[in-house]
């Protein structure tokens, strides 16, 4: 078991966060600052490409380039507190395109989206844990 962990602390319209010995800040939409919904995003692509990179040096499959874009609807009248609609994103699309000579590549690419840590986190349940300490 591998246990991932980030830090973060409110600074006016955003949060400074640490995760991976980095720093780098998170907003509110419509501010200068990446929104959670676009980090959680960024993180998906890049597992997902990462994933394509791993197991392809795994089979001895050579990737030449790898590149994507990936998206998310969120209707915002749910985080507004419409309780019809979820306040989540309710849809992610991957868009990725890759670069590859070896006709294993196909194989590569099915085995990488079944395998990609961040795909599987975003396509099933998870459980959710928040515990909050209250001071005066």
């Amino acid at each position: 078991m591998i246990t991932f962990t980030a830090d973060g602390k409110v600074e006016g319209d955003h949060v400074n966060v640490c995760a991976g010995g980095q720093e780098f800040q998170i907003g509110l939409m419509g501010g200068e600052y990446p929104t959670p919904e676009e980090v959680l995003l960024a993180s998906s692509l890049s597992c997902l490409m990462l994933t394509v990179v791993y197991v392809a040096r795994e089979k001895g499959v050579t990737v030449e380039d790898i590149e994507g874009c990936i998206q998310g609807d969120m209707d915002p009248k749910g985080f507004q507190g419409d309780p019809s609609i979820p306040p989540g994103v309710l849809e992610v699309r991957y868009n990725l395109t890759v670069k590859s000579k070896d006709p294993k590549i196909k194989e590569i690419l099915e085995e990488s989206e079944k395998r990609c840590p961040m795909r599987d986190t975003l396509a099933r349940s998870v459980k959710v844990v928040v515990k909050w300490d209250i001071e005066s």
